[in-house]
């Protein structure tokens, strides 16, 4: 079964447990809500199962975010089918009430 998280739970794992936070989102969405510090831009748009930075993380978990954690999920069992262990962040940036960087 795939795992999740609510958005109420990454900032703590990324700031105590530097948990790897990929945003699926595209870019003009950044432009309109700003990103979780910290977080990854990889668009799902032009996601590459063979990037650098995923394979960076390899060994990772990977907590995956978009606006509301429907086109996360699709991008979390494609990485799970790719071997990545993978966790939805539901709620996205909707519901996430913490700091934001600016595009």
């Amino acid at each position: 079964m795939a795992k999740t998280v609510h958005v109420s739970e990454i900032g703590p794992l990324i700031k105590n447990d530097g948990a790897v936070l990929i945003d699926v989102r595209e870019e003009d969405e950044l432009k309109e809500t700003g990103y979780v510090p910290g977080a990854i831009h990889l668009p799902m748009s032009t996601l590459d199962f063979e990037d650098d930075t995923l394979k960076k993380h390899g060994d990772d978990t990977l907590y995956i975010m978009c606006r509301s954690g429907r086109r996360s999920e699709t991008v979390q069992h494609a990485l799970i089918d790719q071997g990545y262990d993978a966790v939805n962040v539901e709620g996205g940036i909707l519901e996430y009430e913490g700091d934001r960087e600016e595009l």
